[in-house]
């Protein structure tokens, strides 16, 4: 399956589960974004998209960004100077590489190569700054209706020094392939990411965090075959990782701790002692610069919304407040990550 049809099968299926556990009606799409009557303010600078166009939200003013351009997945380096993103055209998509604003913008994934036209998605910066990793599909086989290869999305990535790009993480064929990676904080040797793949008895489609040492290129699930965890989020100080978890009516919110590194599967697995935070159909978590705070994206009456919810690691992790409501009604983009910075 092409990443865009993944995508929206994926969307869709969020709807339907929305539909059936919410009795309110859907809220009309206003075309644009809509603050609370009592605005929210927002520290730092977090970026989301909504139909494809960029928005910033910074204290209480949401600010549109790229006019005519197709986006998706910001991400913001650490000192928040630099902004990547895919931009998005007809059959293919580029990692961009710009300042905070979007502007100045450089490709460095190509839209076409040799196999044909490229998909490259989820690009996350190291915590120097000198390397981006991201999704493509660079690679794959040519394909024809009569020859079908997997043009499954691997993980990859690019040097800023250089320029140079390599393939880290190779995904099972015809899983859709992996999907939210970034370096963890601190490191430039640990990434943590999603892999799709089939598990369980009989075999079913799943979804396992994952980490992997670039030193050993081992990958080293952290949450249990069978069950559907993705979408991780570590905290700027590197110590927790906060992440949805599937069930059949919902996508709840999750934090667990993080030990410094991973040598080998542990069992119970580190999700076996994962908090729950927050309940609903929830999307795309990412923290604060500060790690006081996590922000995501939930289904409410129809539209994903953008909500903050305070947390403290104080004794265990946990919440410390109820979430605020940023936006109402604003049908922002829930398969787009959210980018928080300074």
């Amino acid at each position: 399956m092409r990443a865009p049809a993944r995508i929206g099968a994926i969307l869709m299926s969020l709807l339907i589960l929305s539909s059936c556990s919410s009795d309110a009606p859907a809220v009309r799409d206003p075309g644009k974004v809509v603050l609370q009557p009592r605005p929210v303010s927002v520290p730092g600078h977090l970026y989301a998209t909504k139909g494809r166009r960029l928005y910033l939200f910074t204290g209480t003013r949401v600010i549109a960004l790229l006019k005519g351009a197709q986006v998706k997945d910001p991400a913001l380096s650490r000192d928040g100077g630099r902004l990547a993103f895919s931009q998005l055209s007809a059959q293919s998509a580029a990692i961009m590489l710009a300042d905070a604003s979007g502007q100045q913008a450089q490709a460095v994934s190509s839209a076409s190569g040799p196999e044909g036209q490229l998909w490259s998605f989820g690009a996350s910066f190291s915590a120097d700054g000198r390397h981006l990793v991201y999704l493509t599909d660079r690679g794959k086989l040519k394909s024809s209706p009569q020859n079908l290869q997997p043009n499954d999305l691997g993980v990859w990535t690019y040097d800023t020094a250089t320029g140079a790009s390599r393939q880290l993480v190779w995904p099972v064929p015809y899983s859709g392939g992996d999907s939210d990676p970034s370096y963890r904080p601190g490191s430039t040797s640990q990434l943590v990411y999603t892999t799709y793949l089939y598990g369980g008895e009989p075999l079913v489609p799943v979804a396992r965090l994952t980490t992997m040492s670039l030193t050993t290129g081992v990958p080293i699930f952290l949450s249990p075959d069978g069950a559907r965890n993705f979408q991780p989020a570590i905290s700027p100080d590197g110590h927790f990782m906060a992440y949805v978890h599937a069930t059949p009516t919902e996508d709840d919110l999750y934090v667990m701790p993080l030990e410094t590194s991973y040598l080998r599967e542990s069992q119970p697995y580190p999700s076996d002692s994962a908090v729950l935070l927050q309940r609903g159909i929830v999307s795309q978590p990412v923290w604060s610069a500060d790690g006081s705070t996590i922000a995501f994206m939930m289904l409410v009456k129809g539209s994903f919304d953008l909500f903050l919810l305070p947390v403290s690691p104080a004794g265990s992790i946990h919440a410390t407040g109820a979430p605020q409501v940023v936006t109402q009604g604003s049908y922002l983009d829930a398969d787009s990550r959210l980018a928080w910075g300074p």
